[in-house]
């Protein structure tokens, strides 16, 4: 509903003005401020010389504008009456607004590339302009319009765009979603299903509340298609799942996903594919059953439009919950599996009755890391981490972010309420051990990583230590402990392996990187090269005033903040990367000094000698 008339912003008056030289563009009415949504409603038609299927040669439309414009949203919409009823690519899904607005659902894409456009250099909202921004936004809306007409939304070589599904409104399904793990790599699995179904095995993704994930894929002869690549999947009982693979996306013309059974029915046929057939699979073995039923709707995309489709998509739909085999079937049926199936087709699935979808994601690691990942040689690596305090926990923070799937955890130390100022826990945490909190920290950040857990110091013979660590390419030491490594020296392995060993200077001001390839960890040669480096820390904290953490703790306590623990640790992983790429033989040895000017921050630089060595040498 509408406000009592209230005046129009100078701003807006002024953008008005912007339109009246679009020659297609007509204003019908003045603006008006529209409470519910706090925003003010600008309706306007657009003409095209023909009209064309889906679009006539006159179409109206809603622009909402923010109250602070030119600043703020600006949306256009098709006008409840008059508008575009059907859904086009780069556009949200065009229903009828429930509320009787004057506008539908179907907002457009405007601010983002679309036909052919591919950079978004050459998409700019020109905001803060109170003349050309709203003009900027009608004239897109007729670049738009005329791409739609012609077909050309989704240009070749363009993202593939996936059409807009609505979600379900179920309420113990609101925060849930069904999650997979497809890649290119996974597509040959698929290869001449298309028009197949079968069961799928659901499991909850560990140390996540929300995620369901197909553990499973199987035909109908129980034969395995594909399986979950992530860690194992936990328990699901009370889900049961099924999968039915499409030849081609499973739309409406022009670009609109189904939402009825009706709707999905009719894009089935014109695949030559029969739903009902496969929904009464489905239900003989269903029927009457406690367990929420999901059936996974897939069918292979392209990365482009026009190249090769190279992965299956899939869409989760919740199905409705489906009586038993009782009770009286409809008229001129007889109490068996037909007549049962006769009253499901035209009650609980019957063509009008809503589809419902849920929220369903991809979570493979291309996926989840496409927007910043280490390179193969790294990722792939198994990597065993002693010390997970400040800098350890953050290091394995940044390395499982970045695609290190296969991790071990090692110490023994509880969380303290102290140690959250510069780790990656929190106080929630407190009284855990650091291994623990990290370790599920790494799972909620990814569905792939195996994270091995000792809640332990190393300790051990040789034979003990090479043993457990046989398995891992990469062994990086954190832990500041001269016992630590010591024991580590012991150990020798057949295969050889990358030692690194980070640590960080007083203050986090400095970054010391120790790293080689070899059968064992070389601790003497580190302790020649780092000794002079710790006496100058030393003598920097013997003159620096003690950091105590508050009355009755007497012990100092080693000073450094968060953000320089996070550069620190961000610097490790570049030398890490490095020492993977080179693996050299003999022990590199490199130290990393915050460097600051008059005209600031300058980042961490190589350092090649302590202060006190080269005062000592002039």
């Amino acid at each position: 509903m509408t406000s009592a008339p209230v005046l129009t912003p100078p701003a807006i008056e002024r953008g008005l003005r912007g339109l009246r030289g679009i020659d297609a563009c007509v204003v019908e009415d003045e603006p008006k401020f529209h409470a519910n949504v706090k925003q003010w409603v600008v309706t306007f038609s657009l003409r095209r010389e023909t009209g064309v299927r889906f679009i006539g040669a006159l179409t109206r439309w809603c622009a909402l504008i923010d109250e602070g414009y030119p600043f703020g949203e600006i949306a256009v919409y098709p006008a409840a009456e008059g508008g575009i009823t059907a859904t086009f690519p780069h556009q949200s899904r065009n229903t009828p607004s429930r509320e009787r607005r004057g506008w539908r659902g179907g907002k457009l894409c405007l601010d983002s590339p679309f036909g052919g456009e591919r950079r978004l250099t050459l998409v700019r909202d020109p905001v803060g302009d109170a003349d050309t921004r709203l003009r900027w936004h009608v004239e897109r809306a007729l670049v738009w319009l005329h791409h739609a007409a012609n077909d050309q939304l989704l240009a070749m070589g363009d993202p593939f765009e996936l059409p807009a599904r609505s979600h379900t409104t179920a309420r113990a399904w609101l925060r849930q979603r069904l999650v997979h793990d497809e890649t290119a790599l996974t597509f040959d699995a698929w290869s001449g299903r298309e028009g197949s179904f079968g069961r799928a095995d659901l499991g909850l993704v560990t140390d996540i509340g929300n995620a369901i994930g197909v553990s499973r894929f199987e035909d109908r002869t129980e034969a395995t298609v594909r399986e979950w690549a992530g860690r194992k999947l936990g328990k699901c009982d009370d889900v049961t799942g099924f999968w039915w693979l499409w030849p081609k996306p499973i739309v409406l013309p022009p670009w609109q996903a189904p939402s009825t059974w009706g709707e999905l029915r009719r894009v089935a046929k014109t695949m030559g594919l029969d739903a009902d057939g496969v929904l009464r699979w489905i239900l003989a073995s269903v029927r009457g059953a406690k367990t929420s039923n999901i059936l996974l709707l897939g069918y292979p995309v392209s990365l482009r439009v026009g190249t090769p489709v190279t992965e299956v998509h899939w869409d989760a739909l919740l199905l409705p919950p489906v009586g038993a085999a009782a009770g009286k079937p409809p008229s001129g049926f007889r109490p068996n599996a037909r007549g049962w199936w006769q009253r499901d087709r035209y009650g609980t699935f019957a063509d009008k009755v809503a589809l419902q979808y849920l929220r369903t994601e991809n979570w493979s690691p291309e996926r989840l890391q496409a927007r910043g990942r280490l390179p193969s040689a790294v990722r792939d690596l198994r990597v065993a981490l002693l010390g997970v305090g400040a800098l350890g926990s953050t290091l394995a923070e940044i390395l499982v972010r970045a695609g290190i799937k296969d991790i071990a955890l090692v110490d023994e130390d509880l969380l303290e309420a102290g140690n959250v100022c510069r780790h990656v826990a929190t106080l929630v945490d407190v009284g855990k051990t650091k291994v623990q909190v990290v370790a599920q920290r790494l799972r909620q950040i990814s569905s792939a990583v195996r994270v091995t857990e000792f809640n332990e110091e190393l300790h051990g013979d040789a034979k003990a230590i090479g043993a457990q660590f046989d398995e891992y390419d990469v062994i990086i030491d954190c832990t500041s402990s001269d016992e630590a490594l010591a024991l580590l020296a012991t150990a020798w392995w057949s295969i050889p392996r990358v030692f690194a060993s980070f640590s960080l200077g007083y203050g986090g001001k400095r970054v010391f990187s120790f790293g080689v390839s070899g059968h064992q960890f070389p601790q003497q040669e580190f302790s020649t090269r780092v000794r002079p480096w710790l006496e100058h820390e030393a003598k920097t904290w013997a003159s620096s005033e003690e950091v105590l953490e508050g009355a009755g703790c007497w012990s100092p306590l080693f000073p450094a903040r968060y953000d320089d623990v996070v550069l620190a640790a961000a610097t490790c992983v570049k030398e890490l990367e490095m020492l993977v790429a080179q693996r050299p033989r003999a022990p590199r040895f490199r130290v990393f000094t915050q460097s600051i000017s008059d005209d600031g921050f300058q980042g961490f630089v190589p350092e090649s000698a302590p202060p006190a060595v080269e005062e000592m040498a002039s």
